[in-house]
């Protein structure tokens, strides 16, 4: 890229940067309103009551949580009209779970802009910050803020991290550069490449794990390793720095897309991600997903990202800055 289209692309960023804080200051989730989520009857709950199809579409909550949010006229279609818990659905129709006079949880919105030009947005996702709505977020997400910072545009987010993970994320300014990108991914051609720092150190310094993962969502979204039943998962693994407080800084790079891979690989191994919620020491799950702005991070950074420029069709490659829990202290 020459000296003026670089200095062009820094004029153009530093301006996002603008409109990112303003649509952050104050965070859009911190005023109170009311706020819905989706439901979307899939063909498994065909000709069954409302109250049966929420508990097998949620099921987190009880059915007393779901006889209660119908009585109390909580669940509506489209027009807005409440719907008895007795009511037959069918595959396709589509209601909505009202939430009154709701205020979300705090999140770092301080998005940082690496690159922007006609096809593509690359992000460092800060954290904690969800990508898109879900749990107690609706507007305190990256695609909103991105959806603020520059409206009319819709960018939209090409892959997914946690929201507890930092690092780049691909953001595309089209459906048809999108689906470029996620021909790719599903395709398995685009190489990312993680810092994460464990508990524990391994015997050797590169590994791979092949463990197959589970479909099926646990407590909390949480999954685990499914030899039987679950999907093929691979990850390879490289210790980058053996620390004297007995933790692991590693390289890991995903050859699968399953959710939580990373992260479920290495707690299946004896190794949880220090800082992790949910995947805790000793094979133990947490009781919480989200962290709160105070909590100590969680130490999984996606560092790199390789893949065939939807535009350009060259070879790219963006790097995120290393946070500082995975600077080596000698290179310091």
């Amino acid at each position: 890229m020459h000296r003026l289209e670089l200095e062009q692309m820094a004029h153009r960023i530093a301006r996002r940067h603008e409109a990112i804080h303003q649509a952050i200051t104050p965070l859009p989730g911190s005023l109170p309103r009311d706020n819905y989520k989706p439901l979307n009857i899939p063909e498994d709950c065909d000709s069954k009551s409302l109250l049966e199809t929420l508990c097998r579409m949620v099921k987190s909550m009880s059915r007393e949580y779901w006889e209660a949010e119908c009585a109390r006229g909580r669940v509506v279609n489209l027009k807005q009209e409440a719907i008895s818990a007795a009511q037959i659905v069918r595959a396709g129709q589509r209601y909505r779970h009202i939430f009154l006079n709701v205020t979300e949880p705090d999140v770092n919105g301080a998005v940082q802009l690496l690159h922007e030009d006609e096809a593509l947005i690359v992000v460092n996702k800060p954290a904690p910050l969800p990508m898109h709505a879900g749990g107690r977020f609706y507007h305190n997400t990256l695609h909103h803020i991105l959806n603020t910072a520059y409206y009319p545009q819709r960018p939209l987010l090409a892959h997914r991290l946690d929201a507890n993970t930092t690092g780049v994320v691909l953001v595309t300014r089209t459906r048809q550069f999108a689906g470029r990108l996620q021909t790719q991914f599903g395709r398995g051609q685009v190489e990312k490449t993680y810092l994460v720092r464990t508990h524990g150190q391994p015997d050797a310094d590169t590994f791979r794990c092949d463990a197959p993962i589970g479909i099926e969502s646990q407590e909390l979204g949480s999954r685990s390793v499914d030899e039987k039943f679950g999907r093929r998962a691979c990850t390879e693994f490289r210790v980058l720095d053996r620390q004297s407080d007995g933790t692991t800084l590693w390289e890991a790079r995903p050859l699968t897309g399953r959710t939580n891979q990373i992260r479920v690989h290495l707690w299946h191994l004896g190794f949880p991600v220090v800082g992790d919620p949910v995947y805790l020491p000793g094979k133990q799950l947490g009781n919480t997903q989200t962290l709160g702005l105070t909590d100590p991070p969680l130490c999984l950074h996606a560092w790199r990202i390789q893949f065939v420029h939807p535009m350009s069709e060259q070879r790219t490659e963006f790097v995120a800055p290393r946070p500082a829990w995975s600077v080596v202290a000698s290179a310091r």
